[in-house]
């Protein structure tokens, strides 16, 4: 990686990835000045660890890479934004720390400026995710209007952000999807909704 590249992490459990993930990748795109963005599933969540994913780790990478596909007809002006899924967090097994994953990238290449995508539904507990101090000194958060626009930020002190806040707004939810598989079907996009079905995913 050259000195002047910035990356931007996407990271989350994707179990099932669905339209708001997509949105979410999509203000990072058209709103920001990151080049690369990086798509990493958990293996298990840190705030998951009872909960862990219901899909296999090879169906949420099918999953994500067909998003990306349908990621290109949904949003045909981002297509020159370099979006890659990376497996580092699954290949390292145990609980996914973010802490761990910037650091491993950071060890690649000491100048990389790094970002963070993430919706503005995890502000709340992001003072708890694990090694926050590292966090907050090391990332720039990309942060994402997910819920109404009246709702106020209150955001840890010292954090690094951006704050993106497009017209509209992306309540969709995995866990929505888990519960109820047939009332949710329009919230996952084209190429994953086939393969959750023709896999049985979720039922």
């Amino acid at each position: 990686m050259s000195k002047e590249t910035k990356i931007a992490v996407f990271g989350g459990s994707f179990d099932p990835v669905h339209l708001g993930h997509l949105f979410l990748l999509h203000c990072a795109v058209s709103m920001t000045d990151y080049e690369h963005f990086l798509i990493i599933p958990a293996k298990v969540s840190n705030f998951k660890q009872d909960n862990r994913p219901q899909a296999s780790d090879a169906d949420r990478l099918n999953m994500l890479r067909l998003a990306v596909e349908d990621f290109r007809d949904l949003y045909p002006t981002d297509r020159d934004a370099r979006i890659e899924i990376s497996t580092m967090e699954l290949e390292r097994g145990g609980i996914s720390y973010t802490s761990d994953t910037i650091r491993m990238l950071k060890a690649q290449d000491n100048t990389l400026r790094i970002g963070m995508v993430m919706g503005d539904d995890h502000i709340d507990g992001l003072s708890r995710w694990h090694d926050f101090g590292y966090l907050r000194d090391n990332v720039e958060f990309l942060i994402c209007r997910r819920n109404s626009k009246d709702s106020a930020w209150n955001l840890p002190e010292g954090l690094t952000y951006r704050a993106l806040v497009p017209e509209t707004v992306a309540p969709q939810s995995s866990s929505a999807i888990r519960t109820d598989l047939a009332g949710n079907l329009d919230y996952l996009s084209k190429r994953v909704r086939e393969y959750v079905k023709a896999h049985g995913l979720y039922d």
